[in-house]
This record gives C-alpha cells, structure tokens and sequence, in this order.
C-alpha cells in the first residue's frame, strides 16, 4: 500500500489536541475546543493553514483586534507571529492545523513557543 491513512476522533464534546501527521515535510494537527475554551497563546513555528471545519474562531494575530472566521474558512498565518485562538461564540470549534514546511524545516521547535 503506497497511502498512508490517519485517523482522527469524531463527534468530540471536549476538548482534543491530536498531532495527525508529524513526517519530515509538514505536521497537521486536528482541535476541537468547546466553547469558552482556547489554545495557549503562542508564536507560529511554520507557515499555518487554519482549516476551520466546524463553528466559529475567534484570531488574534499579534496586536491586531480579534477577527472571526466560519466552518468552510481556511486561514493562513505566516511564520513566527504571535496568535491566539478562542471559540467564544460556538458550542464546538473544530479545525485543523497545516504546518509547511515542517518546522524543523525552519530551525523552530517542533512545538510553538508559548508567549503572554
């Protein structure tokens, strides 16, 4: 078999933080945050796609305002920026996270540096 298949949880109710696909040239992550939940605010260790694919996010990018996305948005966000990620507005957010290149790629860590 050439493919490779990966898996990841459905239907969640909870809050979910799976690393997907973690090979030499990309990293994918799947999150489902409940509302009133978010990730740490972090800097981007690679150049990010947001592929929202349930409910609605709440972005903020370095000091910019706050700015909602829907399920069918895909975000980019470029390397090393400081980003925060909230679902204040649905009862699930669920998303994927596309990482490439992967972060060793660009000499980052392979998980975000954490930031206040």
């Amino acid at each position: 078999m050439i493919e490779k298949v990966y898996e990841f949880k459905r239907d969640a109710k909870t809050k979910v933080v799976e690393k997907l696909v973690n090979t030499e040239h990309v990293q994918i992550n799947h999150i489902v945050l409940p509302r009133g939940e978010q990730m740490p605010k972090h800097y981007s260790n690679s150049y990010v796609h947001l592929i929202i694919i349930k409910g609605e996010m709440t972005l903020t990018l370095e000091d910019q305002e706050p700015h909602n996305y829907k399920e069918g948005n895909i975000v980019y966000v470029p390397f090393n920026v400081k980003m925060l990620i909230q679902n204040i507005n649905s009862d699930i957010l669920e998303f994927f996270v596309v990482k490439a290149p992967h972060p060793k790629k660009l000499n980052a860590p392979e998980d975000p540096i954490k930031c206040e």
